[in-house]
Protein backbone atom coordinates (compact mmCIF):
# COMPACT_ATOMS: atom_id res chain seq x y z
CA UNK A 1 0.00 0.00 0.00
CA UNK A 2 1.27 3.30 -0.78
CA UNK A 3 1.93 5.99 1.66
CA UNK A 4 -0.06 9.07 0.53
CA UNK A 5 2.06 12.46 -0.37
CA UNK A 6 0.97 15.18 1.90
CA UNK A 7 1.81 18.97 0.49
CA UNK A 8 3.03 20.37 3.58
CA UNK A 9 1.49 23.95 4.96
CA UNK A 10 3.30 27.06 3.34
CA UNK A 11 2.26 30.32 4.83
CA UNK A 12 1.37 33.35 2.39
CA UNK A 13 3.83 36.05 2.42
CA UNK A 14 0.81 38.55 2.42
CA UNK A 15 -0.26 40.01 5.92
CA UNK A 16 -3.37 39.06 7.07
CA UNK A 17 -5.75 41.24 7.16
CA UNK A 18 -8.86 42.04 9.16
CA UNK A 19 -11.65 43.22 6.65
CA UNK A 20 -14.30 45.28 9.00
CA UNK A 21 -17.46 46.46 8.20
CA UNK A 22 -16.39 49.65 6.16
CA UNK A 23 -14.05 47.85 4.20
CA UNK A 24 -16.37 45.18 3.29
CA UNK A 25 -19.00 47.87 2.85
CA UNK A 26 -16.70 49.30 0.24
CA UNK A 27 -16.20 45.59 -1.84
CA UNK A 28 -19.35 45.07 -1.69
CA UNK A 29 -20.64 48.40 -3.60
CA UNK A 30 -17.37 47.78 -6.10
CA UNK A 31 -18.28 44.46 -6.71
CA UNK A 32 -21.97 45.56 -7.64
CA UNK A 33 -21.30 48.83 -9.48
CA UNK A 34 -19.50 46.04 -11.45
CA UNK A 35 -22.21 43.49 -12.23
CA UNK A 36 -21.99 41.17 -9.44
CA UNK A 37 -19.86 38.56 -7.68
CA UNK A 38 -19.86 36.55 -11.05
CA UNK A 39 -18.71 39.12 -13.27
CA UNK A 40 -16.19 41.23 -10.61
CA UNK A 41 -12.76 40.84 -11.00
CA UNK A 42 -10.38 41.07 -8.24
CA UNK A 43 -8.20 43.37 -10.16
CA UNK A 44 -11.06 45.89 -11.12
CA UNK A 45 -12.53 45.35 -7.36
CA UNK A 46 -8.95 46.46 -5.98
CA UNK A 47 -8.93 49.43 -8.05
CA UNK A 48 -12.61 50.46 -7.60
CA UNK A 49 -12.11 49.88 -3.85
CA UNK A 50 -9.16 51.94 -3.78
CA UNK A 51 -7.57 51.25 -0.81
CA UNK A 52 -4.38 51.82 0.64
CA UNK A 53 -2.24 48.54 1.42
CA UNK A 54 -5.21 46.37 0.11
CA UNK A 55 -3.52 44.11 -2.20
CA UNK A 56 -5.11 42.27 -5.18
CA UNK A 57 -4.23 38.56 -2.45
CA UNK A 58 -6.39 39.87 0.00
CA UNK A 59 -9.50 40.81 -2.88
CA UNK A 60 -8.65 37.73 -4.30
CA UNK A 61 -9.33 35.49 -1.44
CA UNK A 62 -12.32 38.05 -0.23
CA UNK A 63 -14.20 37.48 -3.29
CA UNK A 64 -13.85 33.91 -3.25
CA UNK A 65 -15.12 33.46 0.08
CA UNK A 66 -18.27 36.28 -1.08
CA UNK A 67 -19.35 34.14 -3.79
CA UNK A 68 -19.29 30.70 -1.71
CA UNK A 69 -20.87 32.74 0.56
CA UNK A 70 -23.60 33.98 -2.18
CA UNK A 71 -24.04 30.37 -3.36
CA UNK A 72 -24.83 29.03 -0.18
CA UNK A 73 -27.36 31.46 0.41
CA UNK A 74 -29.33 30.49 -2.76
CA UNK A 75 -29.04 26.90 -2.19
CA UNK A 76 -30.78 27.29 1.12
CA UNK A 77 -33.35 29.39 -0.51
CA UNK A 78 -34.12 27.08 -2.97
CA UNK A 79 -34.50 24.15 -0.30
CA UNK A 80 -37.60 25.73 1.73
Amino acid sequence: MKTPIVRSYVRSKVPRLRWNSDLHNSFVQAVEQLGGEHRATPKMVLQLMDVRGLTISHVKSHLQMYRSMKLEESMQGKNI
